[in-house]
């Protein structure tokens, strides 16, 4: 029973085979930020609760903003209307092709599987696009990335030439003390300023921001180790799956 929930979320199963996918992969990788977030949410149930709800946000995010990269002007939410606005801008001053969205890709090299954002140019230039609502872009995200574009330039006839995050994200700034407020699905955050200000808060302002990779290597090398070390780690689960390419390459030794 443990064994077919695990197959079922961790993974995909693509040819009778079964492959795990990039995001299981990366939880193994420490995230200091989120540890000390998780931690501060009081219990279990309101981490959990308030987690969902910043989810949900972010996947309105992500569907509205794929939707529009094909050509459709979805119906905007009011909630992400700031974000939306700041990423109608942005392509305002870009030349944005978009010739895939939710793509299923696999490594049959490397035995991993994930399904990317986006596959199209900007500016001319051929890559995958990675869509996130952080408040930041981490290292973290060019690994998960890595992995797509290394796996997409396996098979592909058209290769992919790069690969970029694009942040999209929204805040309230305070007037007195710059702190900012980041409010998503009816849950807020406050971070920086002062704790004792009677904050007045802006209208919701929209942020989007693209960063390409700079160091392929760096990145697929991390996650190649990070994809080891979570083989490793479930070692015994895995061995409990027979159509995982990998069952017996280094799994069953202890």
């Amino acid at each position: 029973m443990i064994t077919k929930y695990l197959k079922w979320n961790y993974g995909h199963h693509i040819g009778g085979l079964w492959y795990p996918r990039v995001t299981s992969i990366c939880r193994i990788i420490s995230k200091p930020g989120l540890e000390k977030w998780l931690a501060n949410q009081g219990s279990f149930y309101a981490m959990k609760k308030k987690r969902k709800k910043f989810t949900d946000w972010g996947n309105l995010i992500h569907e509205t903003t794929e939707k529009i990269l094909i050509g459709r002007m979805p119906k905007i939410d009011p909630s992400i209307r700031p974000s939306i606005d700041a990423f109608l801008n942005w392509m305002k001053n870009h030349k944005i092709d978009a010739s895939g969205v939710e793509k299923k890709i696999v490594s049959r090299e490397h035995v991993y599987s994930g399904i990317l954002d986006v596959l199209g140019e900007i500016d001319g230039k051929f890559g995958i696009i990675d869509l996130k609502t952080s408040p930041v872009i981490w290292d973290d995200y060019f690994i998960q990335t890595a992995a797509y574009f290394q796996a997409y330039n396996e098979k592909a006839i058209k290769k992919a030439e790069t690969y970029w995050i694009l942040r999209i994200d929204q805040y309230e700034e305070c007037s007195l003390c710059k702190a900012k407020k980041r409010e998503k699905g009816g849950e807020s955050e406050i971070k920086g300023g002062k704790k004792k200000c009677k904050h007045k808060w802006s209208e919701p302002k929209g942020v989007c921001e693209l960063k390409e990779v700079k160091n392929h290597k760096l990145y697929i090398d991390a996650f190649l180790t990070a994809k080891k070390l979570w083989e490793i780690t479930n070692r015994d689960w895995l061995l409990e799956i027979k159509n995982y390419p990998n069952r017996f390459k280094y799994l069953s030794e202890k």
